[in-house]
C-alpha cells in the first residue's frame, strides 16, 4: 500500500491520510474527551486510533464517507458522513483526534478547511437544561410525549417510523422544543444521548414513508447519498434518561 505522513512515517494513502488529519475539526464537537497535557501531531493522533480495532474501522468508515468532501469533489456533506463523525469520536481513541495539531503542514490545513461544512452546530445549551425548560411548558411538555411515545423504537435503534417524523416535524413549530434542536449532549445523560443522535441519523428522514442515512433536518435529503448543506443542518439532540425521555427531540447531528 502506498504510504505518506508528515515528513517520514507513512500509513495512509495520501487521500486517507489527509482525510484523517481533518479531525482536527472536532473541536467543535462536544462530547467529552480526555484530557490531554500537550497536543498530539495529527498523524501521530491518527497512529493511536489504528491501534484500536473500533476506533480503526470508525476512522475507515469516515474516510470513505467523507473522502469526497476533504477532496473537494463536494462541497456540501452527505448525511453519511455527519454519521460517521459522531460514530468515530465515541470510540476510544477517536476523540483524541479532536486536539491534534497540524503543525506547518499544509495538506492538513486545507483539509481541515475543506471539511468546515460537515461541522454539527451546537450551542452551550446542555440538553438536561433544555429538556427541563420544555417540561415547564405546557405544550412542549406535551410534544415531548409525543416524541416518547411514537419514536420509541428509536431509541433501541430499531426503526424511525412515519408518526414519529411527523412529531419530529411537529417538534419545530413549538418554541420551547428549539431548545431540544441545538442543545449538546450532557452529564450523566450524555450516553444515552448520542445513542438517540446516532439512530436518529441512521434511521429517520424529514418525509414520511421515506427512509434513509439522513439526519431527519435538511429538507433537500433525499437518498443515502443526498448532499447536507451546513446552512440546513441543525443540530440533534437527545436529553433525559430511558424512563423519563430520550428526549433528544429532533435530533440530528
Amino acid at each position: 500500500m502506498p504510504m505518506h505522513t508528515c515528513g517520514q512515517i507513512s500509513i495512509f494513502p495520501v487521500w486517507i491520510w489527509t482525510a484523517g488529519l481533518t479531525l482536527v475539526f472536532f473541536d467543535v464537537l462536544t462530547v467529552a474527551s480526555p484530557a490531554h497535557g500537550h497536543r498530539l501531531i495529527c498523524w501521530q493522533a491518527i497512529m493511536k486510533c489504528q491501534s484500536e480495532p473500533e476506533c480503526h474501522y470508525a476512522y475507515t468508515q469516515y474516510t470513505r464517507a467523507c473522502g469526497p468532501v476533504i477532496n473537494g469533489h463536494k462541497k456540501k456533506c452527505p448525511s453519511h458522513c455527519i454519521s460517521s463523525i459522531v460514530q468515530l469520536n465515541l470510540t476510544h481513541n477517536g476523540p483524541g483526534l479532536e486536539h491534534c495539531e497540524c503543525a506547518t503542514d499544509t495538506m492538513c490545513v486545507n483539509a481541515k478547511r475543506a471539511i468546515e461544512p460537515c461541522m454539527p452546530r451546537i450551542s452551550r445549551t446542555g440538553c438536561t437544561e433544555a429538556r427541563r425548560t420544555c417540561e415547564s411548558d405546557a405544550d412542549c411538555s406535551a410534544a415531548m410525549r409525543d416524541y416518547m411515545f411514537h419514536c420509541r423504537g428509536l431509541f433501541g435503534g430499531e426503526r424511525c417510523s412515519d408518526e414519529c417524523r411527523r412529531v419530529i416535524e411537529r417538534m419545530r413549530s413549538v418554541p420551547k422544543a428549539r431548545l431540544l434542536d441545538t442543545c449538546e449532549c450532557d452529564g450523566a445523560e450524555r450516553t444515552i444521548c448520542e445513542h438517540v443522535k446516532i439512530s436518529m441519523i441512521s434511521l429517520c428522514s424529514d418525509a414520511p414513508g421515506h427512509r434513509d442515512t439522513g439526519s431527519g433536518f435538511s429538507d433537500d435529503e433525499d437518498e443515502l447519498e443526498s448532499d447536507y448543506d451546513r446552512d440546513d443542518y441543525e443540530e440533534e439532540d437527545s436529553a433525559g434518561v430511558v424512563s423519563r425521555a430520550h428526549t433528544g427531540i429532533i435530533p440530528s447531528c
